[in-house]
């Protein structure tokens, strides 16, 4: 998947003679004339598609998804105009609002303006840095419990999908730390019911043309499946209201307004909260276990570092500040592939964007994976390297270039509780067991919804020393 940035192509793309700039659409692939791109997404998939597109017609590429025109935007600059100094001009648009009456309802995830800001008000204080520290013990419980069950399997050089393992350990995760309740035996039913979900509302937002909700397709009906299951179980949790979290949220009130929410809403948030909470978590430390897998060099370096500060025991929070592998790889696995690694906006209004004319209604899609590879900020882009994470060269990186949980004020609410969790699960794992890929596997990544292994990720348990 090797990307090559040719800036005297994509210039002569922005150039084209006998044009006015201000009066062209961006560049883009070979379009049909009803389907637009819609052969070329089904002949090589939706990322294949988007790197074709970058790699041929520039840092801002326009696609046709059938009679919707979408623009695809990479560049630091042009993200910060999207999300951040003119974001009162890209609203989440149509898409969400398909994910917000179909599935999710209004809550943090698919809301603007007044309401969304209301929302982040009385939820942000309960996902500081410094709040989340008070889940670590749990973090690290569930886990050590995940290596018990692990021991069998290793025993007997079983394979596990370390895919499947990681949906497991961040579901049990973020049950116990936001509800007080592990869902034991249902873990894997709401895993796939979760799945379902994520991908149905990246589906309804991509863009891509979609059947109405209540057409009885195949993927509407798992749809409608899933949001039964998940329903089942959160409305469960509201009525016997497990002292944590939901509590919280159950007593929060609006400093300004002195509101509270409503057990919709909270219905809403707790999904919400549980979609985002594992799935992004979970896919990035699948990508984890394989980068280590193939560079063995990093993962040693990765183990020396864990037996001089722990020694072999279970990690801290306080630990963190002397351990800088952990984070660095996790950060680095989020650049190479972001969980969510398209977000989208709508054009609320006619607009501008390097000279080429944004239309209004025009679907807008950062695309991190793309901006995550652009040459000019990422020397050898494909290759994993941990140390550009170091604190130094982390400061030293220019605003925009970087934003795996997204940019601006929209910024995920959970990335500490995220990057809290990846560090300490990888650094338990990690002084137990090497994971190897089972021999003559092949990873292909899979594009919808999250970038996840198309196939899964077996992996052997090769057993490690206590500290060594």
């Amino acid at each position: 998947m090797a990307l090559q940035a040719d800036e005297s192509g994509r210039n002569q793309a922005r150039q084209t003679p006998g044009s006015t700039r201000l009066a062209r659409l961006a560049p883009g692939p070979k379009e049909t004339f009803l389907l637009g791109n819609l052969p070329a997404l089904v002949r090589k998939g939706l990322l294949r598609l988007f790197e074709d597109a970058w790699r041929e017609s520039g840092d801002l590429f326009s696609l046709k998804m059938g009679p919707k025109r979408q623009y695809v935007i990479t560049r630091p600059d042009h993200v910060k105009h999207l999300l951040a100094t003119e974001k009162q001009k890209y609203p989440k648009g149509s898409g969400y609002k398909i994910v917000r009456e179909s599935m999710i309802g209004i809550g943090l995830l698919t809301s603007d303006g007044a309401f969304w800001q209301r929302q982040r008000r009385l939820m942000q204080p309960l996902f500081t840095a410094r709040a989340v520290t008070q889940f670590a013990g749990q973090m690290t419980d569930r886990t050590e419990e995940m290596l018990a069950r692990w021991k069998p399997h290793a025993a007997r050089g079983e394979p596990l999908d370390l895919s499947v393992e990681m949906m497991r350990l961040a579901l049990s995760i973020i049950g116990t730390t936001m509800v007080s309740l592990d869902a034991g035996d249902e873990t894997l039913e709401l895993g796939r019911a979760f799945r379902t979900m994520m991908e149905s509302m990246a589906h309804l937002s991509s863009g891509l043309p979609v059947m109405p909700q209540w057409v009885p397709t195949p993927r509407n009906r798992r749809a409608h499946a899933a949001a039964r299951v998940l329903d089942t179980y959160i409305y469960r949790l509201i009525q016997e209201r497990p002292p944590d979290l939901l509590t919280k949220l159950l007593e929060a009130r609006d400093e300004e307004t002195g509101e509270g929410m409503t057990d919709e809403q909270i219905r809403n948030e707790v999904l919400t909260i549980f979609l985002a909470g594992h799935d992004t978590t979970a896919a990035v430390l699948t990508w984890v276990w394989y980068l280590l897998a193939t560079h063995p060099a990093i993962e040693s370096n990765l183990h020396e570092e864990l037996a001089a500060v722990l020694g072999g025991r279970t990690p801290t929070s306080d630990d963190l500040a002397r351990l800088t592998y952990p984070r660095m790889i996790f950060e680095e696995a989020l650049r190479l592939y972001p969980p969510g690694w398209i977000f989208p906006r709508e054009a609320a209004e006619e607009d501008e964007i390097d000279g080429y004319r944004v239309p209004a209604g025009t679907l807008m899609l950062a695309c991190p994976y793309l901006t995550h590879r652009q040459p000019a900020f990422w020397e050898h882009p494909e290759q994993f390297e941990p140390e550009r994470f170091t604190a130094e060269r982390s400061a030293q990186r220019p605003p925009y270039t970087y934003y795996p949980f997204g940019a601006g004020p929209h910024t995920c609410l959970g990335i500490h509780y995220a990057l809290l969790e990846g560090q300490l699960i990888l650094a338990t794992v990690a002084q137990r067991y090497r994971l190897r890929l089972v021999p003559g596997f092949s990873v292909e990544v899979r594009s919808m919804g999250m970038l996840r292994p198309r196939h899964g990720l077996p992996m052997l348990l090769q057993a490690r020393e206590a500290g060594g």
